[in-house]
């Protein structure tokens, strides 16, 4: 295969980027993934020796920079990644799929300074691709916030739930993955056996599956799927309008039940992700180009436009938004607090959007504010201390702070002065 494809560079880009305690429980890194490249940082003070005067505090801190730490190669580009904490471990654990329906996961071995393979799971059978030879399926992992349980999408129809071993909860049975020959020897294997989950079998019309999330705050890990049951496009508009639905599923890993607990239907065609929502507040944001829905269950929707096409394109229930005049389409989100996000545009374009909930905490409005403008984003990742990490595929990546006094965004090359926090 080298005579045929030889790699003088590796990929400089990046299309993936999360937070989490790669080498321990101490220090949280930064990992990045592009092609088949993969990148360890390490968020460090850029500090002057020689300027002894500056005085630094919680609300003012130092100038931060990025030390890679670890950079890996794999056989194969990375599709989607997600981390997850194992039971007794003392680091945090890689989710790696790729293309068709591959996945792996990994940890970082101290020993060797290397990557670990936990375990490695295939579902490229053929009873499983339904007769097609070629897919443009895209498989997205999702990890419980809980670390119960992680779900991958396999071409599109089809749901791999791979249960985590806990403490107390989960039984042992025969169908457990055995233990590697790399572990310790008598340790039970945090991982248990996967099985899949034909999305038919529980709802009917669904089908193109645009994004899973886990929902925040229910017993049992749930699982919320956007999908459009009956395609459409923006010609057919007239003819055909909000195609697109919603589905939660509770997932019981015990006796593998997966009734369907919350659904929506009529949502626009070009809905494009969806958001979950952390706790007091809950429930998921929906985001379309031209539109932007909140949901949660059992209260009623809360939808505005962000442009004047929406009003044409859609027949969802939408109030206008002041001031406003954005599309969502390739946009980025990541979480400052838990209502407050930051939106990175198509075209480079920041946005603070913030959850205006009332004393029942539902969210009654969106505040949105135009923070400042930076490169072609294809992921974000928000690290301590309010840093963001704007990964770009272009090699452009660029880390800036998010400063909440003045609820604006900079780089890390300016000046500031001490700031006072925001009251709230």
């Amino acid at each position: 295969m080298f005579s045929i494809c030889k790699q003088h560079h590796p990929a400089t880009g990046v299309e993936h980027a999360i937070s989490c305690f790669f080498f321990n429980k101490v220090e949280k890194c930064l990992v990045t993934a592009g092609a088949n490249i993969l990148k360890v940082f390490r968020l460090i003070p850029d500090i002057d020796p020689k300027a002894r005067s500056e005085r630094y505090s919680e609300f003012y801190p130092p100038k931060s920079k990025l030390e890679c730490m670890a950079q890996y190669q794999l056989f194969g580009n990375v599709m989607s990644i997600q981390s997850v904490s194992l039971a007794n471990s003392q680091r945090d654990a890689l989710l790696l799929a790729f293309s068709d329906a591959k996945l792996s996961v990994v940890e970082y071995d101290p020993e060797n300074h290397d990557l670990r393979t936990i375990s490695l799971h295939y579902f490229e059978e053929e009873d499983m691709k339904d007769g097609w030879t070629h897919h443009y399926h895209v498989p997205i992992v999702r990890a419980d916030p809980e670390n119960r349980c992680a779900v991958m999408t396999v071409f599109g129809r089809k749901l791999v739930v791979l249960p985590f071993r806990r403490e107390s909860s989960i039984e042992d049975s025969d169908g457990d993955v055995k233990p590697m020959s790399g572990g310790i020897g008598g340790t039970k294997a945090p991982i248990l056996s996967s099985y899949m989950i034909l999305l038919k079998d529980f709802i009917d019309k669904i089908d193109n599956v645009i994004d899973i999330q886990f929902l925040y705050g229910y017993y049992e890990p749930t699982l919320l799927i956007l999908y459009e049951p009956l395609k459409t496009f923006a010609g057919r508009v007239a003819v055909r309008t909000d195609t697109c639905a919603m589905a939660a599923i509770s997932l019981n890993l015990q006796q593998k039940v997966h009734p369907v607990i919350w659904s929506v239907s009529n949502l626009p065609f070009d809905c494009v992700r969806a958001v979950p929502i952390k706790k007091p507040i809950g429930g998921t944001l929906i985001m379309s180009v031209n539109a932007l829905i909140y949901l949660n269950q059992s209260i009623p929707p809360y939808g505005v436009s962000l442009n004047s096409i929406a009003e044409s394109c859609s027949s969802f229930p939408l109030k206008a938004q002041d001031d406003i005049k954005i599309t969502l389409d390739c946009v980025q989100v990541g979480f400052l607090e838990e209502d407050t996000l930051v939106l990175s545009l198509k075209g480079g374009e920041l946005y603070v959007l913030t959850l205006l909930a009332d004393s029942m905490r539902y969210v009654r409005s969106f505040h949105f504010e135009k923070a400042a403008a930076s490169v072609l984003t294809t992921c974000i990742c928000v690290c301590e201390n309010n840093f963001l990490f704007l990964g770009s595929r272009l090699g452009n990546s660029l880390l800036l702070r998010f400063t909440e006094s003045r609820n604006e965004v900079i780089t890390l090359d300016d000046e500031e002065e001490p700031t006072a926090k925001r009251k709230k």
